[in-house]
């Protein structure tokens, strides 16, 4: 090894050093981050919906569409809860000498439609946005155009190749009735805590003021044409009993159960396909792996500046 070393340039050493170091601090920041998603998932306990506390929790149930409304995967056309897509384009280029191909991102799209989370009867909202997914659904195929020309793809990973084909068409999905693990912010919110009266009142004086012809109808007493401050009273007057009489109304209505990305980012927003188990197990080979390339680099770093100064 030290034959090997001496063999090196300054420039090289120097760079193997750098490179090493950089590894080392990614490596050991991965396996702090699934070491603490591995520990929060262990340490929270499973809630059920019909008992569900506010704040921070973790549920268990299966994904269902919004009032039987699906959502349509971009390039699979696939019905879906949710989606991950991407569009790749082949690259041949020459570097030392020699022909290599690689591919290139040209079009990525990801989805933050709400579904639903269904646990026996009870049901909460899904909202997808920042949330780390993991999906073990996955489409990939290959063509010749940029936008994708077949797209009723039924099947996981299938996959259609041929070597003069330039484009490669990738998809991860979230299906309807499949089992889901969150963790997440719940939330209940009621009709009346999303809207006051104000609000409401402010609300219908807008719409109102788009039919001019009907306002004048309805409030210009002294028929002049013109809407006074007096009659704005007796406008406002009413839209306010009206408001309150909606408002009222919205009281009747259920509240909406909602889970969503904490405001705490330390507390991970984590929507999987895969079981608890599954993902405990994936969190800590993840952890373990980070950690024998972390200190792996270290020690690799530790030989290389113990076997002579390094000098730019």
């Amino acid at each position: 090894m030290n034959d090997l070393l001496a063999g090196l340039s300054a420039e090289d050493r120097q760079f193997l050093v750098l490179a090493s170091l950089l590894i080392a601090v990614v490596s050991f920041y991965l396996f702090v981050r699934s070491w603490k998603r591995l520990r929060i998932i262990e340490d929270t306990p499973t809630a059920k919906l019909r008992s569900a506390h506010q704040g921070y929790i973790e549920l268990e149930g299966k994904g269902q569409f919004i009032d039987d409304h699906p959502l349509y995967s971009p390039l699979s056309n696939h019905p879906c809860l949710w989606y991950r897509s991407q569009i790749e384009q082949q690259e041949t280029f020459i570097s030392n000498g020699r022909s290599q191909t690689r591919w290139n991102v040209v079009y990525k799209n990801i989805s933050h439609h709400r579904f639903k989370l269904i646990d026996g009867k009870n049901s909460c909202y899904v909202d997808p946005e920042a949330a780390e997914v993991n999906s073990h659904q996955k489409l990939v195929w290959y063509g010749n155009t940029e936008w994708p020309t077949r797209t009723q793809l039924l099947e996981s990973q299938s996959i259609i190749h041929a070597a003069s084909n330039s484009y490669r068409y990738c998809e991860w999905l979230i299906l309807p009735s499949q089992p889901l693990y969150i963790l997440g912010q719940f939330t209940t919110l009621s009709a009346t805590a999303q809207k006051s009266i104000r609000d409401v009142m402010i609300n219908l004086i807008k719409e109102w003021k788009q039919d001019q012809e009907q306002l004048k109808k309805r409030f210009d007493r002294d028929k002049d044409g013109q809407i006074d401050q007096e009659e704005w009273e007796v406008a406002r007057q009413e839209a306010q009993s009206e408001a309150q009489r909606i408002h009222d109304h919205l009281a009747l209505e259920p509240d909406m159960h909602i889970i969503t990305k904490p405001k705490d980012s330390i507390q991970p927003f984590i929507i999987s396909a895969y079981s608890q188990t599954m993902l405990i197990q994936k969190y800590r080979r993840s952890a373990g792996l980070a950690l024998i390339v972390s200190l792996g680099c270290i020690a690799a770093l530790s030989w290389l500046m113990h076997a002579g100064p390094v000098s730019a």
